[in-house]
Formats: structure tokens, sequence, C-alpha cells
């Protein structure tokens, strides 16, 4: 009996010491396998079985082996072989890895008479909560897990093929980069591409999700697409649609095409509507198409489309356009709009860029899209440049094709062609250069003698499309040179001085003449003349400026120096009168009040002797703050000083004081000012200036201020806030399945409410104010306030938005939004109000949060930017 304690404590050692069946690290060969040193294996199974290894040891197998061409290793806490059947029984954190295949299970059964791997879950008998009535059902936990280094899938059980590499998963489920599938059975019958039978796919990480679409037959392929058919549309456990099939994305980024969920919605004109049915087509890296439609109730139907092309380093364009015939009670005939934009890179100097917009009628933005800035818009541009640069730059040659139309005075501009030639400053004596390219220090003073040279052909018509009266025609070829000269020694070692000398050389093929008075009207009436006409005008400047500075170090807080940086600057012009009968550009004619008028016979010839004065003073004001490494310089503001004497003025010889004030002080805050004095004072009997001086006399002040806040950013919790989605932009197009072209842009959409979900907090607020006093019995004020951007994180799911411009001199909102977003999950919901203005309605949304999935929307609009028609 005394023996009997010893003998217990080395069975209890026995079996609690760490016992290895196999090394860490082994290979096992086939005559390893059959020449197994345990001679009976049903002793040795029984023995493995009562050996835990906590140490899970991996075992490696050679191709000669089983047949198969790369090794195979497998491990797990207790490994069982059959010398019978040959079968290996892994349990316990098993895992198998072959190529870049891994699978992970509570236990995986290795048959390689059949190259075949099971893999499933293992009872979980640490479950205790069940209730009795529950007491027979058995639960399981480490469920089989496959990953191929791209994708993980988990399911009930698992098969897989080592030599085929094709294996089955029921009722398996996986994530993908957008989504999550699962299904009662999946295939692999390719590396890349899996089948799934009844299949759902979701956003909604839920393992009942919000919303799902199930397809009785699927096809997964990895970094590619979902093709699913036929497929339905569940909200929670409610089928909402049917399709006969529908494509998925499963890449990060790229193009994929495919069907685009239509989104429904109604409008109080126009009844129910759905809107964005139709299809994007990734025709290949270089182009890609969207074909959609927009069908209404009452009304009819819009078609619109999109094309995106580009080929890089070289060219970038995009078409677009709609077309509808829409009855409404006020015209039923055919509406249409196109925009074009093309971008071209010909070679490195030389370049082509073509934009065009077109639409049937003046009224075709404001009848039918909700977007303010399209409503707002009343001019429709055409343009086509093509440039040449040459000479390491400094040549360079435009031509230009233009038209602008005004919808609504039905004004339009047209230049067929303008050509531009133009030679950037150089040197007329080039500086001398060394051996290795560099400017020699010592030059001449003629090597400061400097040229530019433009020229420009016009050929402006500008037309009245309603009424009949005739064509303005405007052609000219133009020729500017100027000379400069920068001395390059200060003048008593303080002032810079330059001088230039502008000559404009004009050529026109017709002018105006004979003015004559027409006493009905009181006015004057002109012919045009058509033949070769030169205007020839010139002038001269010569400037000094110099920098002057003062410093003091205070030393208080943090500010160690504060300075003062004066520029004031002096110069001198002159021009002669090209109104002077001498030079022949005016005619001067006597009106029936006895007064002298001049008529300019091109357009645009400078008038009235200037020999003038300028003075300047240019004020900047600096802070340091702290020293060495934490020093750091702030510009506080700057002050500027302009005004200027015409010694050949007859009258009203002092210019204008102008002052301008710009301050900085934070990178969210800034404050502009200009104000403008005279002194001369104004008779406001006859509304002119009288030349008598006096004190300055404000005329106009103006003052700008807008200060940017926000809180700070947000880190995203993936597994809350958006179901694996980055924080994204409310109310960005972007299609279903397909990934649209970012270049893509809904000009029939409202414009954002929401410009980011990831900071707390934001808002912009703007102040303007202006006051013109030039006549005095006519003043002019304007003030206006603007509240832009603002958004406010009122509770975990809910967000606000403001939008606010209000005139202070009327006294009442211009324009107002009131917005509010609620996070639904995997869903999100947006409520716009205008109260009043041109935006004036409502705007409802609700969509997938997801951006391949943001299409799939319910919407509802009122008031002017209902679709497409107010109440």
């Amino acid at each position: 009996m005394k023996w009997l304690p010893f003998s217990l404590l080395l069975t209890l050692i026995f079996f609690l010491l760490p016992v290895k069946l196999f090394p860490q690290e082994a290979v096992i060969d086939s005559s390893a396998i059959k020449t197994h040193a345990i001679s009976d294996s049903l002793q040795a199974d029984s023995l493995r079985a009562f050996l835990p290894a906590p140490q899970s040891p991996k075992t490696t197998l050679q191709k000669e082996d089983i047949g198969i061409e790369v090794p195979v290793e497998y491990s797990a806490r207790m490994i069982d072989s059959h010398k019978s059947d040959g079968n290996i029984f892994l349990t316990g954190d098993a895992k198998v890895k072959y190529k870049d295949v891994t699978i992970e299970a509570g236990k995986i059964t290795i048959k390689w008479n059949d190259n075949l791997l099971v893999a499933e879950g293992i009872p979980d008998t640490s479950n205790h909560t069940e209730k009795k009535a529950d007491s027979l059902k058995t639960h399981y936990k480490d469920f089989p897990k496959f990953s191929d280094g791209k994708e993980v899938m988990v399911g009930e059980s698992m098969e897989y093929n080592f030599k085929s590499e094709k294996g089955r998963i029921v009722r398996g489920r996986t994530q993908f980069q957008k989504g999550y599938y699962s299904g009662d059975a999946v295939k692999r019958i390719d590396p890349e591409v899996f089948f799934v039978k009844n299949g759902v796919y979701s956003t909604c990480e839920n393992d009942a999700p919000h919303f799902h679409f199930r397809g009785k037959k699927m096809k997964v392929i990895l970094n590619d697409k979902v093709i699913a058919k036929p497929i339905t549309f569940y909200l929670g456990k409610i089928p909402l649609a049917i399709f006969p099939f529908a494509m998925f994305s499963t890449e990060e980024t790229g193009r994929q095409s495919g069907v685009i969920l239509p989104q429904y919605g109604s409008s109080p004109t126009e009844g129910r509507y759905l809107r964005n049915m139709g299809y994007y087509w990734a025709t290949n890296d270089n182009i890609d198409m969207r074909l959609t439609m927009d069908f209404f109730e009452r009304t009819g139907v819009l078609f619109r489309g999109n094309m995106n092309y580009a080929q890089r380093y070289k060219f970038t364009g995009s078409i677009n356009g709609s077309i509808t015939r829409k009855d409404f009670e006020t015209f039923s005939e055919r509406r249409w709009n196109l925009n074009i934009n093309h971008s071209q890179t010909i070679d490195e100097t030389s370049n082509l860029a073509v934009t065009g917009s077109f639409q049937s009628n003046n009224s075709f933005y404001k009848e039918y899209s909700s977007n303010i800035n399209e409503r707002l818009n009343r001019q429709i541009r055409s343009n086509a440049t093509y440039s040449k640069r040459w000479g390491e730059g400094k040549n360079s040659v435009t031509v230009n094709l233009s038209q602008t139309k005004d919808i609504e005075s039905g004004n339009e501009n047209l230049t067929l062609p303008q050509i531009r030639f133009t030679r950037s400053r150089s040197a007329i004596f080039p500086f001398k250069k060394d051996k290795t390219g560099r400017s020699k220090k010592e030059q001449r003073w003629y090597n400061y003698l400097q040229y530019d040279y433009k020229s420009l052909l016009t050929n402006k018509i500008d037309r009245d499309t309603i009424s009949t009266s005739p064509d303005n025609i405007d052609r000219r070829i133009e020729h500017d040179a100027s000379f400069s000269f920068t001395n390059p020694n200060k003048l008593f070692g303080m002032l810079s001085l330059n001088q230039s000398f502008r000559y404009d050389e004009d050529w026109f093929d017709r002018r105006q003449e004979n003015f004559a008075l027409v006493d009905s009207t009181n006015g004057f009436e002109s012919e045009e003349k058509e033949s070769f006409f030169a205007r020839r005008t010139f002038s001269y400047t010569a400037s000094a400026s110099s920098n002057l500075y003062g410093t003091v170090f205070p030393n208080v807080f943090s500010i160690t120096a504060l300075r003062h940086k004066m520029t004031p600057s002096v110069s001198f012009s002159y021009r002669p009168d090209f109104s002077d009968e001498r030079w022949g550009y005016y005619e001067t004619r006597v009106d029936t009040n006895g007064r002298e008028q001049k008529f300019d016979r091109y357009g645009g010839t400078p008038r009235g002797k200037q020999m003038s004065m300028g003075i300047g003073l240019t004020n900047l004001f600096q802070m340091k703050l702290g020293k060495d490494e934490k020093e750091k310089k702030v510009d506080l503001f700057n002050v500027d000083l302009r005004t200027n004497y015409n010694f050949a003025a007859d009258s009203l010889k002092l210019g204008n004081l102008s002052t301008g004030f710009r301050a900085n002080p934070r990178r969210n805050f800034n404050v502009t000012a200009r104000l403008t004095h005279s002194f001369y004072d104004f008779n406001t009997d006859i509304k002119r200036t009288l030349d008598n001086f006096i004190s300055p006399r404000l005329t106009n002040f103006r003052v700008d201020a807008r200060w940017s806040l926000s809180g700070k950013k947000k880190t995203p919790d993936k597994d809350k806030t958006n179901g694996g989605e980055e924080p994204v932009q409310v109310n960005q197009i972007s299609a279903i399945g397909p990934g649209a072209s970012g270049n893509y842009q809904d000009r029939f959409a409202p414009e954002k409410a929401f410009s980011a979900l990831d900071i707390a907090w934001k808002a912009n607020l703007s102040f303007s104010y202006n006051i013109n006093k030039s006549n005095p019995s006519n003043l002019f004020k304007s003030a206006y306030i603007d509240l832009s951007n603002v958004e406010m994180q009122l509770t975990q799911h809910w967000r606000l938005g403001y939008k606010l411009r209000y005139d202070l001199e009327k006294t009442e909102i211009l324009d107002q939004r009131i917005s509010f977003y609620r996070d639904l999950h995997c869903w999100e919901a947006r409520f716009d109000w205008s109260p009043s203005g041109i935006s004036q309605g409502f705007y409802f949304i609700v969509n997938i949060k997801a951006s391949h999935l943001r299409q799939v929307k319910v919407e509802r609009r009122g008031g002017t930017t209902s679709v497409f028609n107010p109440f």
C-alpha cells in the first residue's frame, strides 16, 4: 500500500507531460507510412486518442507519395493516421495548406486515395446555456474556413480536391470587397470562379441582413463580378422586386458592365416615376457608356446617355445628352440637350481642347433639372482651342473658335477665329553663358534690355437672334510690342529702377465714318466703310521702388519680434491724347445742345492725354513667435495705398485714393477691405464732379470676411458605421454593380447637401458689405450674410445640415435650406427643405449606403425642385 501513492504520481506525470507523437518538423514518405513503427494500428489509434498535443505537429507530404504536384502541409492538436485506407484524421485546430489554399476547421479528414479533403465543425461541449427542451440539440463550433490569400469563405462543411483544385461548401458565407455572399452550396470550379446555389448577396453584415438580393443561381468571379439569375430584391424578409438577372462588382476599384437599378419616387405633377433605369457598359479600358431612361406615369419618358473615353497621355473626353417629349399642358414638343468635352495632347508641345453645350430652348434646365446651379445658368458656351509652344517655351500660338449665347436676351457672340501669337519676355542681347550653361556674373547694362511681343488676329460677330438688327462685325490684327529695362544696380544703394516702352499697332478691314446728327432722336448715326486701316498707339512708363524695414523685439509672451516692411514706389507714365484730330482716330461733332462730342472710329482707342505720376505705399506687418526650432513667422496684415496726379489733365488732376487691407491671421479666417476716396466735391444737381479740391470724400467701401470652422475628423468604425464602407459623400452618383465612371455628373440631380460624414461638425460663415457714394444723392448699399456647408452630428445616427443667404439691407432671406441625414446602418436617408427662394420645395431620399448600390433608392420631390414642375 505504501507504493500506491508513488505509482499514482508517476501515472499523473506521464499523462500531464507534453508528449510529441511527431517532431515539430517532419517529412513522411510512402515507405515511412507503410512501415510505421507501431505494428498494431488500433492500439496506436487508442494511444493517440489519450495523448493531447498542446503544440500542434506540422507534417509535410511530398508529391511522389500521393500523386499531386506540390507538398501538402497539415497540423492539428490530434493527428490520427489509418494504415488500412490511407486516411488521416485531424482533430482540434486542424489546418491544411496546399499551394495558396489554406483550410482550417475543428475536424479535417484527408482521403489520400481519393485526393480529397473533408472539413467540418466539431460539437461544442462547452455550451451549457440551452434549455432542457433543447438538450438533444447538438451545437457545433470551429466551422470550416477556406482562404486562398485573397478571400475567406466559411461554411458548415467543406470538400476540396487536391488534383482538380475544385471544392464545395455547404451553407457557406464569405465577404468580398463590397459585400457578403452566402448560399446553400458553394462549388469552386476554378481558383477564381465559384458557383453558388440559392445565393444571397448584401452589403449588410448582419446574419439577418436588412436587405439582400437572392438568386437561384449565382456565379462569383473573384476581383471581377457576381452574376445572378433570376434575382429578387428583399427588404428584410419582404420581396419587393424581381429581375431576370443582375451583376454586382467585387472589385475595390475599376469599372464593370451591368444593369443600373432604377430609383422609385413620385411627383405631384408627374405622378409615380422610375429614374435612372438603364445599363452601364465598360466597353474596354478606354471607353465606357451609360444609357438610362426616366419613366413618368403621367407625362412620359426622358432618355439620357453618357460616354467617356480616354487614352493615357493622349486624350480624354466625354459626350452626354438627353432627349424627351414629355406631355405637359404648356408644351409637348421634343426637347433635348447635348454636352461635349474633349482634351487631347497632340505632342509634348501642342494641345487641343474642345467644349460644347447645346440645348433645344432657353428653359430646358429650368424646367427639367433640380440642380440650382444648372437652373440659374443662363448662358451656353462652346469653345475649341489649339495651342502650340516652341523655342524653350518662349514662343506660343493659340487658335480659338468660340460661341456664347445668352438664352434670355438672345444675344450671340461668335469668334471665328481668334489667333494669338506670344513671345514671352526675352533679352535683346542675351546673357553670356559659361561652359556649364550658367550665366556669367559679369554682365553689361545692355544685357538687361528686354522685349516681348504679342500678335492677335480676331474675327468677332455680335448678333441679336431675336431682332432683325444687322450683325456687329469686328475684324482686326493687333501687334503689341513692349521694351523694358531694369537697372541691375540700385540707385543710391536703395532704389530699384524700371522703364518700359509699349507700342501697339492694329489693322482693321472696316471702320465707322461720317457721324451725322439725327434731329428726331438727338443721336448720331454713322456709315461703315470697308478698306484697310491702321491705328498706332504708344506709351512710356518709368518706376522706382525700395524696401524699408522697422523691427522691435517686445519678448512678450511668445512674441519675439514685430516687423513693419514698407515698400514705397513712384512711377511716371506718358501717353498722348489719341482723340486729337491729328491722329485721325476720332470724329468730332456738335449735338443740339452745342456740346462737342467725339466718336471713336474703331472702338477701344485710348482717349485723353496722360502725363501722370503715381504714388504707392505697401505695408506688411509681420510677427515672429518662438525661438530656434520652434520659431514661426506670421503675416498679420497688409495695407496698400495708391493715388496718381495727371499733369496733362484739364481738371480733376488728382486721382482717387485707393486703400486696400488684407488680413489672414489664421488659415481658416481672412478679411479683405477696399476703400476709395475722391479729393473733389460732387454736384448733385448736375450730377458731375466739380473741380474744387476738398478733403478726401469716401466714394466706395467694400469689406469681405470668411471664417471656416470644423471639428476633428473621426476615425470610422467599419464594423458599425457603414457595413465596411469608407465614409461617403451623400448623393454621390455611381452605377450599381458596374463601377460607373467618376466623370459622370448628373445635371438633373439636386446638389449635395452634405460634403463629408467623418467630421463631427463644420461651418462656413461669410459676410459681405458694399457701399457706393460716388453720387451722394443716389446711395447704394448691399450687405449679405452667408452660412454655407453647415453640418452638425446631432447623435450617432442623425446629422443636421443648413444653408442660408440673408440680405441685411432688405432684411429678407434670399435662399435657405435645412437638411437632415439619418444613418440607417446599411441604408441612409436624407431630407432637404427649402422654404423660400428659387429652390423652394423639398427633396426626400432613402438609399443603400454602399457606393456601388446607391442608385437603389426611393425619393420624393415637391415644390420648384419637383420633377420637373412645381406643384
